[in-house]
């Protein structure tokens, strides 16, 4: 369902005149939310790094500076062109924040930034990259600390009706995949799932935490691959966030899988609406609770849900703008 205009209502707020904002993350306690828009796929325009303020409805695209880190890796310089999937930021001692970002305009590689917030709004300096091999096909990504990474692979063999048919029955296709700097990259075990698409990580217990879109299944595996275990959940799961208090939220299509999107995937830009939920999922006893849902047909099929000062604000690969609405769950 095609979503006309941009008015917002009393229910619902709009942000628009973005190009996909596929994710959102929190810059702190700052009145900013990093956005990542991913560009018009079918025009192969580029995508942007973008920023938010939810205060005063600003919204600016961002130019990084080039300063590498002597630390982290190196694979090239900063990337010419952006066409960012996930992204995930994460705190810096000295008040900075870490940005990690899926490329997939150079080929497929794991940019990182330095963020820092100004009087006039964020800045972003890029400091190294990761080139990704080609037996990984990222989605996401989410920092295990202060040069390692996780990501999640959606599949390694090529598009055609067989991969149609193993996502449409739910098969494995995919796992989430470790990245550091003494070990290169691994596979981790026990995370098997039917395209996994938004990947977190808990730094403090050493778990990683998967969402599986065509499987409709939560993972959470230690890095190193032991404690695996799985759970279903009622939503084709896309993007994970954090909610304030220690919950993963996990937004996605409620559907017929892959046919219930279908009519929204030839209209580049144009906000379209499909049925979706946001369920929080507990990382310890993966027991969950649907904090959202959504039939109307006036947001457009969010990839991405992020409960943020008492508000649940919604991205998508299918539009032009960031979605609003009361976050009505206590914690």
């Amino acid at each position: 369902m095609v979503i006309e205009g941009c008015e917002s209502s009393d229910d619902i707020k709009y942000y628009c005149g973005m190009a996909a904002p596929e994710d959102i993350e929190p810059l702190g306690d700052h009145p900013w939310l990093l956005v990542s828009e991913l560009g018009d796929l079918s025009a192969g325009t580029s995508g942007y790094i973008s920023a938010l303020n939810i205060e005063t409805d600003e919204f600016m695209r961002l130019q990084a500076q080039e300063v590498p880190d002597s630390v982290f890796s190196q694979c090239g310089s900063l990337p010419s062109k952006l066409r960012p999937r996930g992204f995930h930021v994460s705190d810096l001692a000295d008040d900075g924040f870490r940005l990690l970002v899926v490329n997939a305009a150079l080929g497929e590689r794991i940019e990182r930034y330095r963020v820092d917030v100004g009087a006039e709004g964020p800045t972003l300096t890029w400091q190294g990259c990761v080139d990704v091999p080609e037996t990984v096909f990222p989605n996401d990504v989410a920092a295990t600390g202060d040069h390692g990474f996780v990501v999640s692979h959606m599949y390694g063999e090529p598009r055609g009706p067989w991969l149609t048919t193993k996502h449409f029955l739910g098969i494995h296709t995919g796992h989430a995949a470790a990245w550091d700097p003494d070990a290169g990259w691994h596979k981790i075990e026990g995370t098997e799932a039917s395209f996994p698409n938004g990947i977190e990580a808990d730094p403090a217990t050493g778990r990683v935490f998967l969402g599986s879109t065509y499987g409709q299944t939560f993972v959470s595996a230690a890095l190193d691959g032991t404690e695996a275990k799985s759970v279903r959940i009622p939503v084709q799961s896309d993007n994970l966030t954090w909610t304030p208090d220690g919950r993963l939220l996990s937004v996605g299509h409620t559907g017929i899988p892959m046919l219930g999107t279908r009519g929204c995937r030839g209209l580049p830009g144009v906000p379209c609406s499909f049925p979706f939920s946001v369920v929080a999922v507990d990382p310890v006893t993966l027991s969950q609770e649907i904090v959202f849902e959504h039939k109307g047909g006036q947001i457009p099929g969010a990839s991405v849900a992020l409960h943020h000062q008492g508000f649940l604000y919604m991205g998508t690969v299918f539009g032009d703008r960031i979605s609003r609405v009361q976050f009505l769950v206590d914690p």
